[in-house]
């Protein structure tokens, strides 16, 4: 909530329910509690006052993507990044941020970042498009299609792809891309990265993207990552 609360001074003050009825902010947990905490948090990031960063914001959408609709009173306005900024923007223009492989082709719309697992109750919740849903980007190179190593699909899961399409140039939407997972489920990547983060997004295991890059470039590595994740 920094940035959108002016900070006081609660030295003395100990009991979080004497804090609530003076009406100080503890925390987004306790705010969105209330009855009008929603529409209080969004208004005030629709107020461009207020200094909201890109983290704070992801933060925020994801805590407010966990609330009934029927408990939120649709905004005019939205707090979105646009090329990297964080601005005000309406409602109506806004989008989802929930499709990390056509960001490239975002140049100037409204992005709403959030937790992937949350994407779907966000756009539910504020009545937003999705960026999935919205980006046109069908893939028009030609590429050949590679087996899934068996190291990464014990890495990544049973909702693995069992095979990719690598590309020596990938060509969607117009522009060059990193990798694109088509709306039919299929992987096509044009870089090692690439192949890496698109099977990582398709397993649901995106976190797991760097490791799996480590995976294709040096399968001998097998061990010693699975010894690693004893600590996760």
């Amino acid at each position: 909530l920094a940035g959108l609360y002016d900070a006081v001074d609660a030295t003395g003050f100990d009991d979080v329910q004497v804090l609530r009825a003076l009406g100080v902010r503890t925390s987004v947990a306790a705010l969105l509690d209330e009855a009008g905490g929603a529409a209080e948090l969004l208004g005030r990031l629709a107020d461009e006052d207020r200094p909201v960063t890109p983290v704070q914001l992801h933060a925020l959408y994801t805590a407010l993507a966990e609330l009934d609709p029927d408990q939120v009173t649709l905004p005019d306005e939205l707090r979105a990044v646009v090329d990297g900024e964080v601005v005000v923007v309406d409602a109506a223009d806004a989008v989802i941020a929930d499709a990390p492989d056509v960001l490239p082709l975002t140049e100037g719309l409204p992005l709403l970042p959030v937790a992937p697992s949350r994407a779907a109750e966000l756009a539910d919740l504020l009545q937003v498009r999705r960026l999935g849903e919205t980006v046109e980007a069908d893939v028009t190179s030609d590429g050949e299609e590679h087996r899934v190593p068996e190291p990464v699909r014990v890495l990544l899961g049973p909702a693995t792809p069992d095979t990719y399409i690598e590309h020596p140039e990938l060509r969607a939407g117009g522009v060059e891309l990193d990798w694109r997972r088509t709306p039919d489920g299929v992987v096509h990547a044009a870089t090692l990265e690439g192949v890496a983060a698109g099977l990582a997004w398709a397993a649901g295991q995106w976190p797991r993207r760097f490791e799996v890059a480590a995976l294709l470039e040096d399968p001998s590595r097998t061990e010693e990552l699975a010894r690693d994740r004893w600590f996760d």
